[in-house]
């Protein structure tokens, strides 16, 4: 018990408590994902040995305050308990289990992929996107005369990339 408290000692101090939640089957196991995860770079915020419980899901459900993709409980050679998968829904926890950390590593790895494309979609409607662009010819200019009605330019694009609503 001893090792596990410095194993998860070890690994919240090191991301600053922020990051997934890391389940092994042994001690030997959970050691062997940790330095995995470190060299893959996917920081933990917990760890635990033995089958997930509902207590597992509570604690990585804290994640949704601080980072919500992180909101995830990797699970290396255990079982999940029905409990845990019914509390993990409620709670919208991922839980991956794999019995190779590799599977696991390509299942999260997958998963963050998917949450960084939402992320991107998200912000393209907030991003402004720069534009240089000038006014092919005089002649290319229409207005049908006030009141609100729009110009009509006919534009030549130099550098960037023109969307509507870009101011």
């Amino acid at each position: 018990m001893q090792d596990l408290n410095k194993l998860a000692k070890a690994a919240s101090e090191v991301n600053g408590g922020l990051g997934v939640y890391a389940v092994a089957s042994t001690l030997g196991s959970l050691e062997a994902l940790l330095e995995f995860l470190k060299t893959s770079k996917i920081p933990v915020s917990a760890v635990n040995i033995g089958p997930i419980h509902k207590k597992d899901i509570i604690k990585a459900s804290i994640m949704h305050e601080f980072k919500p993709e992180y909101a995830t409980i990797l699970a290396f050679d255990v079982n999940v308990t029905k409990e845990a998968e019914i509390q993990a829904k409620e709670s919208q926890v991922k839980i991956f289990t794999a019995e190779i950390i590799y599977h696991l590593f390509d299942k999260f790895t997958a998963y963050m992929a998917d949450v960084r494309r939402e992320q991107q979609e998200k912000a393209a409607t907030t991003a402004v996107f720069p534009v240089i662009c000038e006014i092919s010819s005089p002649d290319h200019v229409w207005c049908r005369g006030g009141g609100g009605d729009p110009i009509l330019v006919g534009l030549h694009v130099k550098e960037g990339t023109l969307k509507r609503g870009t101011p």
